[in-house]
C-alpha cells in the first residue's frame, strides 16, 4: 500500500503517471507477479529513489526470488512524464535487444524488461542500464571476464569470478564486491560517461597520502569502470551507532582528514567555487517540491547560506569531497579512508562540514543519542588542528547547515517511512547551525 506521503507526491505531479507504482513495492510486486508468474518474486525492496518533479521517478529495487528461479536482482522502476511515451517506449525497447545475458548471472541476469504502458513505466534489470555500460558486460559471462582482466589484472584466479551488488543506483553508480572464497579482496565500480577520470584520478591521489586506503587495481575506460583493493577492517559508522563498542577514535581520524588537505593535489580536477551552493540550491528545492510546507524555510535557508559561504576567505586543498563515518574503516593499519570518486581540490573545510552534517543526521534518525554528534564533532577537529589543520569555526557551522540541506532529500531518497517528519527536523537543525556560523 502506497504510503500517505508518498501518495501526496503522486497526487501533486499528475504529469508524472506512474509514479505511485513506482513508489509502491507492494504494488509493483504484485504487477511483476502478475506479468511474470514463472519467475518466483516473493519481495520487492525500494532502495533508492531520484525524482525530478513532472519529469520522471526512478527507483532502485532488490527483488527477492525463490526456488530455481534464482536469487535476489537488481532492477530500476523508472516511471516517464506524459507526452514522454515514446522515449519509454524506445528505452524498453533498446533494454530488450541488448546483448541477453546468461540466466542469474551479472547485475540483473536472466531478469526481462518489463514495461507498464498505461503508467509509462519501466523495469529493467541493472544489466540493461545504459548509462552504466560495465553492467552489460558483467551481466554476460564471456565479457565478464574480459572486464575483471582488465580491472584485476594481477589476480588470474579472480578473473572468473562474479562481483556481488553491494550498492546500485540507476543511470549513476554500480559497486559491487570481489570474493575470494568469501574472502572480500576488491571492489569493482561502474560510472557514467565522465565520471571515471575523477575517481581514477582521486584514488591514485589517496595512494600518495602515505595514509591507509584502497589501492588502484585497473581500469577500463571502454567499461567506464575501476578496481580499488578491499580495505578490511570496522565501518567507524557501526562504531558509532553501537551503544557497547569502545570510544571511537575521531581524533585520528581528524588527524588522518588533516593528513589527506596537505598532500599536494597533483592531477586532480579543480571544483568550481560555487559547486556546493548549487547543490546546496538543488536540494532546496526538492524539499520544496517534497513537502511544500516547507518551502519557504528550506529556500530562504540555502539562499542565505549560499550568500554567507560567497563571502568566506577562499581557501583550496585536495578534498575527499564525501567524507563521512560511513567513509571511514577501523582495521588492522589503524584508521583507513575509502571512497575517493569526489575527491577534487576545493574548500578543506567543507570535508568538516560534510562530517559533522552526517552525525546531525544520525541524531535526526536515531543512530546516534542526542547530543552525540557535537561531542564527536568536538574530537574530530581537536584531532585535525592537532595535526596542524585550520578549522574557521564560522566557516565550519556555515559548510555543516550547507552539507545538511543538501541532506534534506535523502529521508525520502532512501525510503524512510517517516521521511516528511525527518526533513523537517533536518531543516531545524540547519536553522540551528546557521545562526550559530553567524556568531564565530
Amino acid at each position: 500500500m502506497l504510503a500517505p506521503a508518498d501518495a501526496e507526491v503522486a497526487r501533486r505531479d499528475a504529469a508524472v503517471p506512474g509514479i505511485a507504482l513506482v513508489l509502491d513495492p507492494e504494488a509493483l510486486l504484485a504487477r511483476l507477479q502478475q506479468r511474470h508468474p514463472e519467475a518466483g518474486l516473493v519481495a520487492a525492496e525500494a532502495l533508492y529513489v531520484r525524482y525530478k518533479p513532472a519529469t520522471s521517478c526512478l527507483v532502485g529495487y532488490r527483488l527477492q526470488r525463490t526456488g530455481p528461479a534464482g536469487p535476489a536482482v537488481e532492477v530500476s522502476a523508472k516511471a516517464y512524464r506524459r507526452g514522454d511515451g515514446a522515449k519509454a517506449a524506445k528505452t524498453a525497447e533498446a533494454a530488450e535487444t541488448a546483448p541477453a545475458p546468461a540466466p542469474a548471472a551479472g547485475p540483473g541476469g536472466g531478469w526481462p524488461v518489463t514495461a507498464f504502458a498505461d503508467e509509462l513505466v519501466v523495469v529493467a534489470p541493472a544489466g540493461a542500464d545504459r548509462d552504466l555500460p560495465a553492467l552489460a558486460r558483467l551481466a554476460r559471462p564471456d565479457h565478464r571476464r574480459r572486464l575483471l582482466q582488465a580491472l584485476l589484472p594481477e589476480a588470474a584466479d579472480l578473473h572468473g569470478a562474479e562481483p556481488r551488488c553491494v550498492r546500485y543506483k540507476p543511470e549513476r553508480r554500480w559497486v559491487g564486491v570481489v570474493e575470494r572464497d568469501g574472502v572480500p579482496v576488491a571492489l569493482v565500480k561502474a560510472f557514467s560517461a565522465g565520471e571515471l577520470a575523477r575517481a581514477r584520478a582521486g584514488l591514485a591521489f589517496a595512494g600518495r597520502t602515505g595514509l591507509v586506503v584502497p589501492a588502484l587495481l585497473g581500469t577500463s575506460k571502454r567499461a567506464c569502470a575501476l578496481a580499488g583493493s578491499w580495505l578490511p577492517g570496522q565501518p567507524l559508522s557501526d562504531l558509532l551507532t553501537d551503544v557497547d563498542a569502545a570510544p571511537a577514535p575521531l581524533p585520528e581520524v581528524g588527524a588522518a582528514l588533516a593528513a589527506l588537505h596537505a598532500t599536494r593535489p597533483r592531477r586532480l580536477v579543480h571544483e568550481e567555487p560555487d559547486v556546493d551552493a548549487m547543490g546546496t540550491t538543488a536540494a532546496a528545492a526538492s524539499a520544496a517540491a517534497l513537502v511544500p510546507r516547507l518551502g519557504p524555510a528550506a529556500s530562504a535557508a540555502a539562499a542565505s547560506l549560499c550568500r554567507r559561504l560567497a563571502d568566506l576567505p577562499v581557501r583550496t586543498a585536495a578534498r575527499h569531497g564525501d567524507f563521512s563515518a560511513d567513509q571511514v574503516v577501523l582495521g588492522p593499519g589503524g584508521v583507513g579512508l575509502i571512497d575517493f570518486d569526489n575527491t577534487a581540490v576545493g574548500d578543506p573545510t567543507a570535508d568538516l562540514g560534510q562530517f559533522m552534517a552526517d552525525l546531525e543526521a544520525g541524531e535526526v534518525d536515531g543512530r546516534l543519542a542526542p547530543g552525540r554528534a557535537r561531542s564527536l564533532a568536538a574530537d574530530l577537529v581537536a584531532g585535525y588542528e592537532g595535526a596542524g589543520g585550520v578549522v574557521p569555526q564560522r566557516a565550519l557551522m556555515l559548510h555543516a547547515a550547507a552539507a545538511l540541506v543538501r541532506r534534506t532529500v535523502e529521508p525520502f531518497r532512501h525510503r524512510r517511512p517517516d521521511w516528511p517528519l525527518r526533513t523537517e527536523e533536518l531543516l531545524d537543525r540547519v536553522a540551528e547551525l546557521a545562526g550559530e556560523g553567524t556568531h564565530r
